[in-house]
């Protein structure tokens, strides 16, 4: 799992431009695919989705029930549905 540290060190060698995606992924012996997620924005800080402050992202909790959307066994809010309804909304 990367650390908020590694992220943000890729991030920094990224916006210096020297290094390309590869390199900076040997260096960091990360995957380029990690790399090119980060570049792209796709890749969010660990530590703020621990946190719950990624935007979008609710932390389930209590115990597992029936979903009455889906119907699947899980702690609401059901992380699946919610999914669901921000890819239908785009």
């Amino acid at each position: 799992m990367l650390t908020t540290e590694m992220v943000q060190r890729i991030r920094t060698l990224l916006d210096g431009g020297r290094m390309s995606q590869r390199g900076i992924a040997r260096a960091l012996r990360v995957s380029r695919g990690t790399v090119g997620a980060i570049a792209l924005g796709r890749r969010h800080d660990p530590a703020a989705r621990r946190d719950g402050q990624h935007p979008g992202l609710v932390s389930p909790a209590g115990p597992a029930e029936r979903c009455p959307g889906c119907g699947g066994m899980v702690q609401m809010p059901c992380l699946a549905c919610r999914l669901r309804a921000l890819r239908r909304k785009r």
